[in-house]
Formats: structure tokens, C-alpha cells, sequence
């Protein structure tokens, strides 16, 4: 190579550098707080520092209320009155190296040159974000019209290039058909292609920082996978730096470069990825790491937080003594499926159907989608079948047609010698049965009433069916059960909204067994929760089902959690049942490509993280 070639490269390879470090975000001494009754005030962020460079992923961790979403709505200046930003505090916004904005000093009106076109953001419910009255074509042609100076066409076809981009059209796609797409609403699209299309939205006026608040928490593995690796691609490729935020490690090792720990409104510990997973120096972030289910061992339990916390701040993972868990052997796994296997059959469902759409009418052909396809299985008493499979697989439509909530097209379901899918069944001998089978749906805050007391929805089964007549006798066992989940007596006249998710949660499982059931199916119940509440919540299930002698169907799109909980796993696509065994043949000899393909996305800690087989520890911590 001649000399002018070789210093030509060498200031190229500067020039780089000096893009790549460009500083774009500096943030010091941020402080929020919200006005609360008299002359109190709630900090929910407290000096948090930290810096942003050019093509540099950040990723905030922490459970809910730590104050990640609303360290992010700082940066975007959309914390609402009556919140305060601290006059001391000071986001740093650098177009140039020597040039900067502070954003905290910005007028309302000024916003809208740098909101969405400089810093762009990626909210966690995408059916909440789009407005259900325009089409996504609109709303994605919008953001594009207003940083942009472009006719209505143009803007079409830049949406449609962003579309393909974020692999919600093909690259091949005929454009009188992509454009047909711009034409759909919200409702007619998926989570994972709704998630798709607002990060097209974000990256739209090709912003410097991009920012990610929970963007897969809801998501199944596999759309998660791909996104994860669309966001890092997007933003390796065109140099912009982004702050993914979750409250999951797993996910952040995958995405991020640098990691940030918050909370309480703080910042626990910040640094290298690396650094943060591998050798965590404080209790809170070691709590985070252990409490995720492991997959190819069975442990008794989860560790919780709480565990690493306090008089337990100093555990060390390494110890054979300071361990809170076990693993359970395998000869004793086996033990336990072949003793539930002897046991009799307590739901047994044969070639089951369900169907949705229009029948034939007038000649027409009827218009008829298959969600549940002739699908036949049994339930032994007292274990635990796990249900995975992505969304649409039909899981829980199949739940609902078990529990009659849907009408089966065709096939049988038997509880014990019953068959209770008989469209003549009297509504009487269908209340009688429900009070052996119960469900705890996804989302617990919808699921309750929040104009009833925590006591009265727990009550609200007990009165429905009149199990127990006597209010004073009703409260004894509403209080019994608030205590059975962990919470306490004095939450009776508390309403749903004073509650955390996770304690929302331990309410639905109390209502769900306080008419004493034998059966319980459990819908995704902890997939939207922080992975320390939901290893509490999880803790629970199993301690209620050795306690009451449970029988369960646990639904989950995670197999990570279905693994924990399950004796046996029944994997689900398209409405048909993919393969059906024990839990540890599944997860570590899988037959089908499919449930391979479900057990390759699941995020993975580096390779010296990990659970080991002789002794329950992650290394390295």
C-alpha cells in the first residue's frame, strides 16, 4: 500500500472514531419530583448521572418505579405538571461537539423541533400509541409531513421504504400492495408488527438518539428476537445511539453495550456490559441476574431481590452455604412425573375444534378461521401442564373453551367423568362446575372491578355462588386468603389501583381460590411483571398448588417460567398441538423444529453466566 493510500485510511479510521465518540447526551444531576398531599414531595429520580455517545447503546434495568420511563420522558420533555425537573438538573443535548442544547430550559413550543426528528422515542403498548381512528399510513406519513418538507406521495413511498427497513413488508412487495397496506388500522395488526411500525415511526426523521421504553416486554420470544436485533441493526448501521430500557438482564445483554442500574430513583451501579453481568458489586443487580427462571435445570424455588437485600446484601452465589434454592435431581423429576402419570385423569379433552367467522348463507361460501384444530390431551390430578406456543397459536382460546367462556365447534371435554361441553347443559350444573375450575387472566388491573375494595372482589365469587351466606364468615376467608398470597389483612378496604401489578396479581389468584377450586388454569398471568415479582408470584403458584393440591394448565409464551412450573410442557402452533411430554425432554431433547426454534430465542446471559448442574449457582457472581 503506498503512503497516500495509508494515510488516507488512517484519517478515515480518525475521522470514525471521532463519530462513533462523539458525545450526544449528557445527563447530571437529574432530579424529578411530584407534589404529593400537603407540603410532601415524591422523588422519583435522584441524581442520576450518566452519557450518551454517538452509536453507543445504553440499557437502564430496573423494576418498576425505579424511575426509568420517567428518566426517559425527561429527555423527551414530557414530564407533565404538575412534576418538576430540579433547577440544578441539566440534560445536555450536543448537535456538535462544542454545541449544545439544554433541554431542560426549552419552551413548550421550541419541543417540536427536536421531539421526534433529534430524539425519537419507542413506547411499550403499541396499541396505546396509535390512535384507532386513522390508519397507520397516516399516522407514519404524519411524523414524516412535519420534520420534513415532502408532498403526500413522497411521504408514502419513504413509509413504505421504512416499512420494509423494519421488515413489516417484504423487500420484493409490489408497491399497489404496500400501499394497501398503509391503509390498515391499528386493530388489524399484531403486537409484533404494531411494535414494528412505531419503531419505523421513531427512525423516520433519522433521529441521533433513539429511545426504547420496554419495547418487547409483552412480546413473544421469537417477534422479541427479531426486534432485538432489528433495533441493534438500525442502529449500528446509521450511527445513532439509543437507551433501551427493561427490567429484564436477559434482554439487555442481548442489545446493549453499557448498562445502568436503577433503583428506587437512583442508580445503583453503572458500567460495561460485561462488567454489570459478570461482576456485579451490589445485592439489588446480583437479585436481578439470579431471580430469572433458569431452563435446562428444575429448581425448587426463585430467589427474589429480597433475598440479596439487607441483612442478605453480602450473599454470595458461590457458597454452598448462602444458597436460597436448590435443584431438583432428575431421578427425583422423573419420580414425580411418573407419581402424577398414576394418578387418575382429571380433564380430558378429545379432537376439540374452535371456530371463528361467518357461516354460509344465501350460497355464500362460509368465511371460517380454525383457531383450535382437533387437538386432543389430558390433565392427571395434581400436576402441572405447561401451554406454550406464540401469540394466535390458540392457547387461550382453548383455555376459554375449557372453561365454556367460547362454544366449541367440535370434539368433547371431560372433567373427571363429566362431560361439561355439551351445548344442553343446564346453566345450574355449569355455575356448580365453575366453582371447580377457575382462571387468573394476563392483565390483572383489567380483570378487576376498580370501583369494589380489594375484600369485595375476593368476596364477589363467594356471594355470586352463595358458598358462604354469612358477610362475617366472608371476610374471615377473604382475610385468610389475602394472607395465603402474601399480602396484608389491612388490604381489605384498599381499591385495585393502590396496588403494585404484582400485588394486583396476588389478588386475582386469591379471588380465583376462594371458592375453593380443583382446577385452575393460569393465563399468562405473570408475563407482563418485573422479574422479581414475577419469581415471587410464580414462588406462590407453586406453594398454593402443593398446599390446596392444584391441578393446572400454566400458559406462557416464555419457557424459561413454563419450565419452572411445569411437570409436562405442550408446545402449540397454528392451533394444533406441536409435541406433548415431560418438561425435561421438551426443553433439552426437543423433536420438533418449531419448539427449537422457541427455546434459540430465548436471551441468553454471556457464556460464563450461567446456571451450572452441581451446584445452583451462577458463576462468576
Amino acid at each position: 500500500m503506498s503512503k497516500s493510500k495509508k494515510s488516507v485510511k488512517i484519517c478515515l479510521n480518525f475521522l470514525l472514531y471521532r463519530v462513533m465518540s462523539e458525545l450526544v447526551l449528557d445527563v447530571s444531576n437529574l432530579r424529578i419530583e411530584f407534589p404529593l398531599q400537603g407540603d410532601k414531595n415524591k422523588v422519583a429520580v435522584d441524581n442520576v448521572n450518566f452519557q450518551l455517545r454517538r452509536g453507543e447503546i445504553l440499557g437502564i434495568v430496573g423494576e418498576s418505579g425505579s424511575g426509568k420511563s420517567v428518566t426517559s420522558l425527561a429527555i423527551m420533555g414530557l414530564i407533565q405538571n404538575p412534576g418538576k425537573i430540579a433547577q440544578e438538573s441539566s440534560i445536555k443535548y450536543y448537535q456538535l461537539p462544542q454545541d449544545y442544547i439544554e433541554l431542560t430550559t426549552l419552551k413548550s413550543a421550541n419541543w417540536t423541533k427536536y421531539r421526534g426528528k433529534e430524539i425519537a422515542m419507542i413506547f411499550q403498548e403499541p396499541m396505546s400509541a396509535f390512535n384507532p381512528v386513522y390508519t397507520i399510513g397516516y399516522q407514519l406519513t404524519e411524523a414524516i409531513k412535519l420534520h420534513q418538507n415532502v408532498t403526500q406521495e413522497e411521504a408514502n413511498q419513504e413509509a413504505i421504504k421504512l416499512l420494509k427497513n423494519v421488515k413489516v413488508l417484504k423487500q420484493t412487495c409490489p408497491d399497489k400492495q404496500a400501499k394497501a397496506y398503509l391503509k390498515r388500522y391499528p386493530h388489524e395488526l399484531s403486537g409484533g408488527q404494531l411494535q414494528r411500525v412505531m419503531i419505523a415511526m421513531a427512525i423516520s426523521c433519522q433521529p441521533t438518539i433513539l429511545i426504547a421504553d420496554e419495547p418487547t416486554t409483552a412480546l413473544d420470544v421469537t417477534v422479541q428476537k427479531g426486534i432485538l436485533e432489528l433495533l441493534r441493526g438500525l442502529c449500528k448501521d446509521n450511527n445513532i445511539a439509543m437507551i433501551f430500557i427493561s427490567h429484564d438482564l436477559g434482554v439487555i445483554n442481548e442489545v446493549a453495550d453499557n448498562i445502568l442500574v436503577m433503583r428506587n430513583g437512583k442508580v445503583i451501579e453503572q458500567g460495561k456490559k460485561e462488567q454489570i453481568l459478570l461482576h456485579p458489586q451490589d445485592g439489588y443487580t446480583k437479585g436481578l441476574l439470579a431471580c430469572r427462571p433458569p431452563l435446562h435445570i428444575k429448581v425448587d424455588k426463585l430467589p427474589t431481590v429480597a433475598d440479596f437485600l439487607e441483612d442478605n446484601k453480602d450473599l454470595d452465589l458461590s457458597k454452598e452455604s448462602d444458597l436460597v434454592y436448590k435443584i431438583i435431581p432428575h431421578d427425583e423429576i422423573e419420580a414425580r412425573t411418573k407419581e402424577a402419570q398414576e394418578k387418575k385423569v382429571l380433564l380430558s379433552v378429545e379432537k376439540l375444534s374452535v371456530e371463528f367467522g361467518k357461516s354460509a348463507f344465501f350460497g355464500l361460501k362460509p368465511n371460517k378461521f380454525k383457531a383450535v384444530n382437533n387437538i386432543s390431551f389430558e390433565v392427571y390430578a395434581g400436576e402441572t401442564l405447561g401451554l406454550v406456543g406464540e401469540s394466535g397459536c390458540g392457547k387461550s382460546t382453548l383455555a376459554r373453551t375449557i372453561l365454556r367462556l367460547i362454544p366449541a365447534a367440535n370434539g368433547n371435554v371431560s372433567f373427571e367423568t363429566y362431560e361439561i361441553s355439551k351445548k344442553s347443559m343446564s346453566n345450574k350444573w355449569l355455575r356448580n362446575l365453575r366453582k371447580n375450575m377457575q382462571i387468573v387472566f394476563q392483565n390483572p388491573y383489567n380483570s378487576l372491578n376498580p370501583r369494589l375494595t380489594v375484600g369485595q372482589a375476593i368476596a364477589e365469587p363467594m356471594i355470586i355462588h352463595q358458598t358462604q351466606p354469612n358477610s362475617q364468615k366472608r371476610r374471615e376467608i377473604v382475610e385468610a386468603l389475602l394472607t395465603l398470597v402474601g399480602l396484608d389483612t389491612d388490604s381489605y378496604n384498599r381499591y385495585p389501583h393502590e396496588f403494585s401489578g404484582g400485588q394486583r396479581q396476588r389478588v386475582c389468584i386469591a379471588r380465583a381460590l376462594a371458592l375453593n377450586p380443583r382446577f385452575l388454569i393460569c393465563d399468562e398471568s405473570v408475563s407482563a411483571l418485573d422479574v422479581s415479582v414475577q419469581a415471587q408470584v410464580l414462588n406462590l403458584l407453586k406453594d398454593l398448588q402443593e398446599k390446596l393440591k392444584l391441578t393446572c394448565i400454566f400458559i406462557s409464551h416464555d419457557l424459561s417460567v413454563v419450565r419452572f412450573m411445569s411437570d409436562r410442557i405442550m408446545v402449540m402452533n397454528q392451533g394444533e398441538i406441536v409435541e406433548i411430554g415431560e418438561a425435561e425432554h421438551i426443553i433439552n431433547h426437543p423433536d420438533q423444529e418449531y419448539t427449537k426454534n422457541l427455546l434459540n430465542s430465548i436471551p441468553e446471559f454471556p457464556e460464563n453466566l450461567r446456571w451450572t448442574s452441581d451446584k445452583t449457582v451462577i458463576t462468576d457472581l
